[in-house]
């Protein structure tokens, strides 16, 4: 007994390690976080053995939101599929060892994708991938990116490694509005007086003050944006199915570089381990962010040069045939800014009441988010080039719900998620206030909205409740819909901005002969508010219907053509940015 509580007490308080992952792969963990960050950082940079899907590809969606980095529908948090209720698949031909794909569109709409294993053994692998997303027309986006990944397993551990990098090409071609919320020319307002000066509003002060801006400084900010993102990890885990000691260890290291701002440098440690004790297991997982900042004109640029968040979460798990329990605490100490000590809950069960047929799951948990730049520019690429976004922090998160599956091929999950958010972040439009001026404004020009968003920050609290469903027969007809309901309550805004009071996504893939299918995709986003100033602007709901085809000639074959946004909804995903309309994709994959 007085060894368990001292192995508790040291698992508890200790500070030296660098490292931090849950080793554990138990379907009660719900933390996206770790169940990914369980993979290789660089996005699957060869997962060459889902080939099969190129026979039969589902062309990314690139006409909503240019970019395979946003999503429709966030779930928050993992699906907790039973693995006795996963629906089966029918065998696919053998796959080749690499792929290639391409495709155009409208609007100069590309899309290509290269694959190929440098070395492809039982027991090592070495993985090239080269990604490409992109349109070029006025709304113009793109990126690109390549990786490299190294995987080498041994009897009892997995050793890995990988490099990547991707560059990221945008234009700001959203709207300007005024305080009326009407459409404004800034070019046009200089030449009325372009040394009329505007302060920039609610900035978050790191180390600048506010600035005053001319008019003719406003309408000359760069019209297009680039940036470039860097990364390589290594480390080594024990294998999935480990029984006795399950680690990890892990090192990262990533670079955000923006043309127009910042240089954020990312050094992570992370790593576990857990143990077997009397047919439980207890363990740690620790994780250490050392954050850098650079800027090339510093006087003009608001950031913190550098920031360290060290977490540990120690746990104690009941792992049995139907039935699981977690019990932890997360704790995450912020150095240099914010809140230095962030404790939440870490609680969690899972009860398979009738296996293959019923599971009931809940808990309580928590947590601490570095809101890295890397991060928050993916989330919203428009952002004002000095941003830098306060860490989130969730003191507790209640979900519950329940898995059904009423028939062989259909899978049902129902659940609800109530979390507490201490500093939510909202986006809106970048504000500036006249200062002075040569010439009287109309007082609409009193106050300027900018297509650059800065962020905005409140207490809130987020209800989610949803379902979740898959029908699959036979892989012949595959259907999912998610749907979900919010309820946000912000304590110092009108609204939880820019965030859908509604949510549902509708896709489904029919195999109509073995060589010809046909997919359709359907999402809705409801109710949305964006502020400008003291106002609170309606969005047109987001509803987006999309349909696609593929034939495949021979096993090495495929073509395939995607029709995006039918309906031409001219919806926007942040305030003054309309959405590609209606447009079509079509191209070739080859397999080899």
């Amino acid at each position: 007994m007085k060894t368990s509580k001292y192995i508790l007490t040291v698992l508890f308080f200790t500070v030296a390690s660098t490292l931090s992952l849950s080793a554990q792969d138990t379907i009660m963990d719900r933390n996206v976080t770790v169940e990914r960050e369980y993979k290789p950082v660089i996005q699957d940079a060869g997962k060459i053995n889902s080939v099969p899907e190129v026979l039969e590809p589902k062309v990314e969606k690139t006409a909503t939101s240019y970019s395979q980095f946003n999503f429709p529908l966030n779930a928050d948090f993992n699906i907790h599929i039973l693995p006795a209720a996963e629906l089966e698949r029918e065998k696919r031909r053998e796959p080749k060892s690499g792929f290639a794909r391409v495709g155009f569109g409208n609007n100069v709409n590309t899309l290509a994708d290269f694959a190929i294993p440098v070395i492809n053994k039982p027991d090592m692998r070495l993985d090239f991938s080269l990604n490409h997303y992109g349109t070029f027309d006025s709304k113009a986006h793109s990126v690109t990116k390549s990786a490299l990944s190294f995987d080498k397993y041994f009897k009892k551990f997995d050793l890995y490694a990988g490099i990547g990098g991707g560059h990221e090409y945008l234009k700001y071609y959203g709207n300007n509005y005024n305080r009326s919320n009407s459409v404004v020319n800034l070019d046009t307002l200089a030449k009325y007086s372009g040394a009329a000066k505007y302060f920039e509003e609610d900035l978050i002060r790191i180390n600048r003050l506010p600035h005053n801006y001319t008019l003719n400084s406003l309408a000359s900010d760069s019209t297009s944006e680039t940036f470039w993102r860097f990364n390589a990890y290594a480390g080594f885990r024990s294998l999935p199915l480990a029984t006795g000691l399950r680690y990890l260890a892990e090192m990262q290291y990533k670079v955000f570089d923006s043309r127009n701002g910042l240089t954020e440098h990312l050094i992570k440690s992370q790593g576990g381990f857990s143990t077997e004790r009397d047919k439980n297991r207890l363990g740690i997982d620790l994780e250490m962010n050392n954050l850098m900042y650079r800027s090339d004109n510093p006087a003009m640029l608001n950031f913190w040069n550098s920031y360290t968040v060290f977490s540990m979460n120690p746990f104690y798990s009941f792992e049995r045939t139907n039935w699981n329990i977690r019990l932890g605490v997360k704790s995450a100490f912020s150095f240099v800014h914010g809140r230095p000590f962030n404790p939440s809950p870490d609680v969690s069960a899972e009860w398979n009441v009738i296996p293959k047929y019923l599971s009931v799951y809940g808990g309580i948990t928590g947590g601490y988010s570095v809101n890295t730049m890397d991060k928050m520019f993916t989330e919203n690429r428009y952002l004002f080039p000095d941003v830098r976004v306060k860490d989130t922090y969730s003191p507790y998160d209640f979900y519950a719900g329940v898995k059904i599956k009423p028939i062989y091929n259909l899978l049902l999950d129902a659940y609800f998620d109530f979390r507490k958010i201490d500093n939510q972040y909202f986006f809106v439009n970048k504000e500036y206030s006249l200062t002075s001026s040569s010439i009287t404004f109309p007082k609409a020009e009193s106050s300027l909205f900018t297509n650059r968003f800065n962020v905005i920050y409140s207490g809130a609290t987020h209800l989610k409740m949803g379902v979740r469903a898959n029908y699959n027969l036979r892989n012949l007809i595959n259907v999912q819909f998610k749907g979900a309901y919010n309820k946000w309550e912000v304590s110092s805004e009108d609204y939880a901005w820019n965030k859908p009071k509604w949510e549902a996504d509708l896709s489904a893939n029919v195999k109509i002969t073995r060589n010809f299918s046909v997919d359709g995709n359907v999402f809705v986003d409801g109710e949305r508010y964006a502020k400008l100033g003291d106002f609170s602007i309606p969005m047109r709901p987001k509803v987006d219907i999309n349909f696609g085809a593929s034939y495949s000639y021979f096993n090495w074959f495929t073509v395939f053509a995607k029709v995006n946004n039918v309906i031409n909804n001219p919806y926007q995903n942040f305030y003054g940015y309309d959405v590609q309309g209606f447009n079509v994709l079509a191209g070739a994959a080859f397999s080899f």
